[in-house]
């Protein structure tokens, strides 16, 4: 095996070895149990904040549902760090290129919200941008060695998260 074959991405996959969902679960619990034992990490949650953070909560939890629906539909994995079979570019993908990172980013932000999370509330964007930075580069970069100017193209028209 030559030296450029050890260090080229694997075709198969983008690497992806930590789940993204466990991250943002983390945010949430962490900040739940932090703030179980140092209330002052808790604030008090006017009804109309909770009634938006559980709507928050809802939409992305129905993104993500419809998002995994358009992968079984497609007959490829949701799982980041299995490989694509099918570029998907219909429904949620016609808007976001991540629809599944925006439905748990909704979600955890709108749990967190409802809850008067404090900590949760700060960390959600640091976990955002581990996403971005980390998980949706390496993603990005998987789709266009497997599927090259077609997703290249779905890149012009498409924005990354909104």
């Amino acid at each position: 095996m030559s030296d450029k074959d050890q260090h080229s991405p694997d075709p198969k996959s983008p690497g992806i070895v930590f789940p993204p969902p466990l991250l943002f679960a983390l945010i949430g619990f962490g900040g739940w149990f932090a703030a179980r034992y140092y209330p002052i990490l808790r604030f008090e949650v006017p009804l109309w904040l909770q009634f938006v953070g559980t709507i928050m909560a809802f939409a992305g939890l129905g993104l993500e549902f419809w998002t995994l629906g358009l992968f079984k539909r497609a007959k490829t994995s949701a799982l980041p760090w299995q490989g694509d079979q099918t570029l998907i570019a219909t429904g949620a993908y016609k808007v976001s290129r991540n629809p599944m990172y925006a439905g748990m980013l909704l979600l955890v932000t709108g749990l967190c919200l409802g809850l008067g999370l404090t900590l949760s509330l700060i960390l959600i964007p640091f976990g955002a941008l581990i996403i971005d930075r980390v998980v949706i580069a390496a993603e990005e970069r998987y789709l266009t060695t497997r599927f090259g100017d077609a997703y290249l193209d779905y890149c012009k028209t498409v924005r990354r998260w909104l």
